[in-house]
């Protein structure tokens, strides 16, 4: 059903762009991912002791990445390099030395559920070009360059699982997974009136609600009743008081992962909201009272991926972050394992030739295709 699913998503993106697909960057989450960060040596430069590009992209997986057996390597992310025991340097590029160790963000998750994944991918005949965690593409695409050199926690609140991701020194630090999300909202709604999970979506979308009081609490609504032919009458009051519980029990269960990922106050002070379910009416509020158990003074804000190029206005929404973000993701890196994001920009200009530019005219002509519709 999954290949199915792919194999129909890719021809109905050829059938409206005119671009032929064959390969794919593949976003995966789940409960099962975790992380560590590394430390390496890479092997001595070359060029007489001088650190190139290709001397650091020459050994882009990490030794020391994965050792269970029964866990796999999703992606590594390049923090910063050490040079003859100075720590902390972004670009060791035209140093000199052979001494060079590299820092590591591991991202990694059980072989069995990734092998399922790549098997369903390669069932709807396309290449797996490589997997990309969902919540760190999402951050390309909402967060600033300003709040990930301070430091800030992004929670993409999507429809499976909620992930974090944090950013401090412009650098990745800590992601996680909590399996809770914009599905058991709905199936809160589906299971207390015995309705469908459509009708549940729907109302979830029109009428939930974190807000302890709704300006539409008296409106009525209906619902499919399963297996009956009947429609169950209900509150939107109703609606919201569900939602507005599982928000709470969701705000907890971040502050508890908050409090035990490490992050210094000054990271955690700054939270930025994004994925589908991140949309509901007074989640932000409720986030910034619930958070602040854990950290004093916290910082909300809802993030869209505003920034990336010609994006059509109706995809500029909570919803569509991970998407737009693993575009810029594909701009910016084309190799199985991706280095940082300075190597990387020196190998790809923003000119409009490269891949980079080829991925902003696409979005581009998404957005052409929809206004011609």
């Amino acid at each position: 059903a999954t290949a199915e699913a792919i194999r129909m998503a890719v021809e109905q993106v050829e059938g409206e762009t005119g671009y032929g697909i064959d390969s794919a960057f593949v976003g995966v989450t789940g409960a099962h991912v975790s992380f560590q960060n590394t430390t390496d040596r890479l092997n001595p430069t070359r060029d007489v002791g001088v650190i190139t590009a290709d001397a650091l992209t020459g050994a882009t997986r990490p030794a020391s990445s994965v050792r269970d057996p029964k866990r796999q390597m999703i992606q590594a992310v390049r923090r910063s390099y050490s040079v003859d025991g100075e720590q902390g340097i972004r670009n060791p590029i035209g140093m000199h030395s052979d001494n060079i160790e590299v820092e590591t963000h591991v991202v990694v998750g059980l072989s069995e559920i990734l092998d399922r994944v790549e098997r369903a991918v390669e069932r709807a005949r396309v290449k797996m070009t490589s997997m990309v965690m969902e919540p760190i593409a999402s951050g390309m695409a909402v967060l600033t360059e300003e709040e990930k050199e301070r430091g800030v926690v992004m929670i993409d609140i999507g429809g499976g699982t909620t992930d974090l991701v944090a950013f401090k020194g412009g650098q990745i630090c800590y992601t996680g997974v909590i399996p809770v999300a914009g599905f058991q909202f709905t199936n809160d709604i589906a299971m207390m009136f015995n309705t469908y999970f459509e009708a549940a979506e729907d109302a979830k979308i029109r009428y939930g609600s974190a807000e302890l009081y709704s300006t539409l609490e008296n409106e009525d609504l209906e619902f499919p009743v399963k297996g009956r032919d009947m429609r169950l009458k209900v509150k939107a009051n109703e609606i919201g008081q569900l939602t507005r519980q599982r928000a709470q029990e969701l705000a907890k269960l971040i502050g508890l992962k908050l409090d035990k990922a490490g992050l210094d106050q000054e990271t955690l002070s700054r939270i930025v909201l994004t994925g589908g379910a991140s949309n509901l009416k007074g989640l932000e509020v409720l986030m910034r009272n619930t958070l602040s158990f854990w950290t004093t003074s916290v910082q909300v804000r809802r993030g869209r991926p505003e920034g990336a190029g010609n994006l059509p206005e109706e995809l500029v929404d909570a919803t569509y972050s991970t998407g737009v973000g693993m575009l810029l993701w594909a701009a910016a890196n084309d190799g199985p394992v991706p280095v940082d994001a300075e190597i990387a920009s020196n190998r790809h200009t923003g000119d409009g030739n490269g891949r980079r530019g080829g991925i902003r005219n696409m979005l581009g002509l998404f957005g052409k295709l929809r206004q011609a519709k």
